[in-house]
């Protein structure tokens, strides 16, 4: 191949990397709705947790699939992966995300959107549950922050739940965008999380993680600290597929 046709090529490959961006982005580790997916795209994430104060493990596979520009169908599935016995598999939660409120620069997004959905039980000794929130997101420069709250009013016998997560994410690499192409970046991940249910008080847990991002995946890991009630610690490593 002479040197003309190499630089064609290459110009050819900047051209497509600009015409095709990025699918992924960075995003709290903890939580899922404050996700931007294009409409049409699909998202899929699966997330291992180890909790070894309990000496258990589970999987929880999420996905988000969008509907319009503003209009977003999340669902998650927790399995426990151990102990063996019986009633593995969680409960199936669905959310849809209504987004009301979006002012887009060049540099910066703010977004603002609203939950409503359900809980599906899998077991037939558990009841079902109906849950609302609302999720905000602001992106500017080299940071990002998530900040969102579900409430879930139990039916039946069913208790209720709730929690929040409040998350920044900091582009530690590249500082500045390549002029042409896409290239991987990193971020480090800070929340402050909050898990309750009725008859218990709220669990407040801190967890620092670290998100590699490319093109259409992203590989992430984080350390869950509960910060008072039970302390304990858990580890965390995700993926996630974006299509």
């Amino acid at each position: 191949m002479t040197p003309l046709k190499v630089k064609l090529f290459l110009a050819l490959l900047a051209c497509s990397s600009l015409l095709a961006p990025s699918l992924a982005a960075a995003m709290g580790i903890r939580s899922f709705v404050a996700l931007p997916v294009n409409k049409g795209g699909l998202v899929l994430r699966q997330q291992y947790l180890n909790s070894p104060k309990f000496n258990t493990s589970r999987a929880i596979f999420s996905g988000a699939w969008g509907l319009s520009g503003r209009d977003t169908l999340l669902f998650g599935l927790p399995y426990r992966l151990t102990p063996a016995g019986h009633h593995r598999t969680g409960d199936l939660g669905f959310l849809y995300r209504r987004t009301f409120w979006q002012v887009d620069s060049s540099h910066a997004t703010s977004r603002i959107a609203l939950l409503a959905g359900g809980v599906l039980t899998t077991d037939s000794h558990r009841d079902n549950a109906v849950q609302l929130g609302m999720v905000a997101t602001f992106y500017r420069d080299r940071n990002s922050y998530d900040l969102d709250a579900v409430y879930r009013r139990g039916l039946g016998s069913r208790g209720d739940e709730g929690q929040y997560d409040i998350s920044w994410q900091y582009r530690l690499s590249p500082a500045e965008y390549p002029e042409w192409g896409f290239t991987p970046e990193w971020f480090t991940v800070l929340e402050l999380n909050g898990r309750w249910r009725q008859g218990r008080s709220i669990d407040h847990q801190f967890t620092l993680g670290l998100q590699w991002v490319h093109h259409n995946w992203v590989l992430e890991g984080g350390i869950i600290r509960t910060i008072n009630n039970a302390k304990q610690t858990e580890y965390l490593v995700s993926t996630r597929f974006h299509f």
